[in-house]
Protein backbone atom coordinates (compact mmCIF):
# COMPACT_ATOMS: atom_id res chain seq x y z
CA UNK A 1 0.00 0.00 0.00
CA UNK A 2 2.78 2.61 0.60
CA UNK A 3 4.40 1.47 -2.63
CA UNK A 4 1.01 2.22 -4.24
CA UNK A 5 0.75 6.04 -2.79
CA UNK A 6 4.85 6.52 -3.45
CA UNK A 7 3.75 5.51 -6.53
CA UNK A 8 1.37 8.46 -7.14
CA UNK A 9 3.33 10.98 -5.12
CA UNK A 10 4.93 13.64 -7.88
CA UNK A 11 8.33 14.40 -7.67
CA UNK A 12 7.78 17.70 -6.11
CA UNK A 13 6.32 16.06 -3.30
CA UNK A 14 8.99 13.71 -2.49
CA UNK A 15 11.75 16.66 -2.84
CA UNK A 16 8.97 18.97 -0.36
CA UNK A 17 8.83 16.01 1.48
CA UNK A 18 12.77 14.77 2.20
CA UNK A 19 13.10 18.76 2.62
CA UNK A 20 11.02 18.71 5.38
CA UNK A 21 12.61 15.91 7.26
CA UNK A 22 15.82 17.31 6.40
CA UNK A 23 14.88 20.42 8.56
CA UNK A 24 13.36 18.59 11.40
CA UNK A 25 16.56 16.97 12.00
CA UNK A 26 18.42 20.08 11.73
CA UNK A 27 16.63 21.77 14.45
CA UNK A 28 16.61 19.40 16.80
CA UNK A 29 20.64 19.45 16.54
CA UNK A 30 20.32 23.07 16.95
CA UNK A 31 18.20 22.56 20.30
CA UNK A 32 20.49 19.63 21.07
CA UNK A 33 23.91 22.20 20.65
CA UNK A 34 21.79 24.89 22.36
CA UNK A 35 21.53 23.07 25.67
CA UNK A 36 24.73 22.19 25.86
CA UNK A 37 26.08 25.20 25.89
CA UNK A 38 23.84 26.62 28.10
CA UNK A 39 25.13 24.07 30.44
CA UNK A 40 28.42 24.97 29.82
CA UNK A 41 28.01 28.57 30.64
CA UNK A 42 28.48 30.17 33.67
CA UNK A 43 25.21 31.02 34.52
CA UNK A 44 22.65 28.15 34.98
CA UNK A 45 19.12 28.51 34.26
CA UNK A 46 15.95 26.66 35.68
CA UNK A 47 12.88 26.69 33.80
CA UNK A 48 9.61 26.81 35.99
CA UNK A 49 6.09 27.40 35.28
CA UNK A 50 4.05 30.35 35.93
CA UNK A 51 1.21 31.75 36.73
CA UNK A 52 -0.07 35.61 36.27
CA UNK A 53 1.70 36.35 39.68
CA UNK A 54 5.28 35.27 39.77
CA UNK A 55 5.95 31.71 41.66
CA UNK A 56 9.78 32.72 42.01
CA UNK A 57 9.69 33.11 46.23
CA UNK A 58 11.93 34.55 48.17
CA UNK A 59 13.67 30.83 49.38
CA UNK A 60 13.96 30.46 45.42
CA UNK A 61 16.35 33.56 45.31
CA UNK A 62 17.99 32.26 48.35
CA UNK A 63 18.61 28.73 46.83
CA UNK A 64 19.57 30.58 43.37
CA UNK A 65 21.96 32.60 45.13
CA UNK A 66 23.37 29.64 46.98
CA UNK A 67 23.91 27.51 43.97
CA UNK A 68 24.27 29.88 41.49
CA UNK A 69 21.60 29.09 39.36
CA UNK A 70 18.98 31.79 38.59
CA UNK A 71 15.15 30.59 37.56
CA UNK A 72 13.01 31.93 34.72
CA UNK A 73 9.55 32.13 35.15
CA UNK A 74 7.39 31.64 32.21
CA UNK A 75 4.57 33.82 33.38
CA UNK A 76 1.02 32.77 32.40
CA UNK A 77 2.51 31.90 28.84
CA UNK A 78 3.48 28.33 29.51
CA UNK A 79 5.84 27.01 26.12
CA UNK A 80 4.85 24.72 23.38
CA UNK A 81 8.02 22.49 23.85
CA UNK A 82 8.16 21.50 27.18
CA UNK A 83 10.61 18.49 26.64
CA UNK A 84 12.99 20.58 25.60
CA UNK A 85 13.19 23.14 28.47
CA UNK A 86 12.55 19.89 31.00
CA UNK A 87 15.78 18.65 29.04
CA UNK A 88 17.81 21.92 30.00
CA UNK A 89 16.57 21.31 33.69
CA UNK A 90 17.54 18.03 33.65
CA UNK A 91 21.29 18.93 32.61
CA UNK A 92 21.06 21.83 35.33
CA UNK A 93 19.55 19.00 38.46
CA UNK A 94 22.85 16.84 36.77
CA UNK A 95 24.95 19.57 37.22
CA UNK A 96 23.74 20.67 40.83
CA UNK A 97 23.92 16.61 42.03
CA UNK A 98 27.72 16.85 40.79
CA UNK A 99 28.97 19.74 42.43
CA UNK A 100 26.69 20.13 45.44
CA UNK A 101 25.49 16.25 45.76
CA UNK A 102 21.78 15.60 46.83
CA UNK A 103 21.19 18.59 49.82
CA UNK A 104 19.63 20.51 46.86
CA UNK A 105 16.92 18.19 45.70
CA UNK A 106 15.50 18.86 49.82
CA UNK A 107 15.43 22.47 49.12
CA UNK A 108 14.85 23.11 45.64
CA UNK A 109 10.72 22.99 45.49
CA UNK A 110 8.76 19.92 43.90
CA UNK A 111 6.83 21.98 40.77
CA UNK A 112 9.98 22.82 39.05
CA UNK A 113 9.62 21.81 35.30
CA UNK A 114 10.63 18.64 35.18
CA UNK A 115 11.98 17.97 38.60
CA UNK A 116 9.95 15.36 39.97
CA UNK A 117 10.37 12.95 36.52
CA UNK A 118 14.06 13.67 36.85
CA UNK A 119 14.45 12.22 40.44
CA UNK A 120 12.36 8.92 39.46
CA UNK A 121 14.93 8.53 37.11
Amino acid sequence: MFHQKLKTMSFKQIVIFFLFCFTLQAQEKKQNDTIKIEINSNTKTIYVLGGIASVITKDDLTFAKKYNIQFHDFGCIAPTNFEEYEAKNELVFEYLNKNYGNQWQKEIKPSVLGFEKWKKK
